[in-house]
């Protein structure tokens, strides 16, 4: 220590005063001035899953096959169902798409053929047919698949209730949101409560379980198996739906659904009846071979044409 002194005492004063002096500007400057360290955000990762949506755009439009059988019995009853069969196509168009709402969409039924088991019942099932050839169908739907303000329009009153169950059989009409909230896994699955209003008074509440069946590719499965029950002036309904629906996920839209539905309706302790519909749709394939657009019904595509 004594030399180290020393050799300091023996350097001239400008150069002990100047060393001193940058060792304090230094010392000053990394206190106040040297740039601190920046933190980089950390970006989660996405949830896993896919989310599955319905996607549509003002003026989208597409088509299907469907297959529609209709079984009317009374309750206790040992007579025949009265059956009605058909083979019709159907046409949606997206009329309005604003962010934020959902998507209005306008339908129709067309090139409608009755068929039945016997020659009986497709004669039947034919004033019916051309019922159903003028129908209006009119509905909103969320891009969640939520299809609510569903009106039919242009049938004879005395086919109302058939036309109407048919059509709202077709577009997935009043059983809540067909979509999980957020994203969802192959084989996870989710539930669905809905209270949907009748028209004629009182309610049906929904309770659907919905399962992310498979994927294929970019297709979506999704099976559901749910019940129904509710109250209309003095009328107790109860029912069951079991359904296939699959989802293109990039364009937002069905390509193949399958729908059958059971449902009894029963006024004081006995009588009533039971309605069993089955419908298949099944996307038709776009003029020219192009990939469909996506639109709106039943509703977030097809390699053939869709349905929203």
């Amino acid at each position: 220590m004594s030399s180290f002194s020393n050799v300091r005492a023996g350097l001239p004063s400008w150069i002990s005063q100047s060393s001193g002096a940058f060792l304090a500007a230094a010392t000053v400057l990394c206190l106040g001035g040297c740039p601190k360290p920046q933190k980089v955000p950390i970006t989660p990762p996405p949830p896993p899953g896919d989310t599955l949506r319905f996607i549509g755009k003002a003026g989208d439009k597409a088509s299907g096959n469907v297959k529609v059988r209709l079984e009317k019995a009374e309750v206790g009853s040992s007579k025949k169902p009265k059956i009605f069969a058909f083979q019709l196509e159907e046409e949606h168009t997206v009329a309005t798409a604003e962010a934020g709402a959902p998507m209005h969409v306008t339908a129709k039924f067309f090139n409608v053929e009755a068929q039945g088991d016997t020659p009986k019942e497709k004669k039947a099932g034919e004033a019916l047919a051309r019922a159903l050839s003028e129908v209006q169908i009119a509905y909103d739907m969320s891009n969640r698949g939520d299809v609510t303000n569903f009106e039919v329009k242009n049938v004879p009153d005395n086919y109302m209730s058939e036309a109407r169950l048919i059509a709202a059989t077709v577009y997935g009409a009043e059983h809540g949101p067909l979509f999980d909230v957020g994203p969802i896994e192959v084989s996870k699955g989710w539930q669905v409560r809905a209270q949907i209003p009748i028209p004629s008074g009182g309610n049906k509440n929904w309770e659907i379980n919905c399962t992310y069946a498979k994927k294929d590719r970019n297709l979506a499965t999704i099976a559901l198996d749910g019940k129904v029950a509710g109250e209309s002036q003095g009328t107790q309904l109860s029912g069951e739906i079991k359904a296939e629906v699959r989802l293109d996920i990039a364009k937002g839209a069905l390509t193949y659904q399958d729908i059958d539905s059971n449902s009894t309706f029963k006024s004081g302790d006995s009588g009533g009846s039971q309605l069993h519909i089955h419908v298949t749709w099944e996307g038709q394939a776009p003029a020219g071979g192009d990939a469909a657009q996506a639109a709106a019904p039943a509703a977030d595509g097809k390699a053939t044409q869709v349905m929203p």
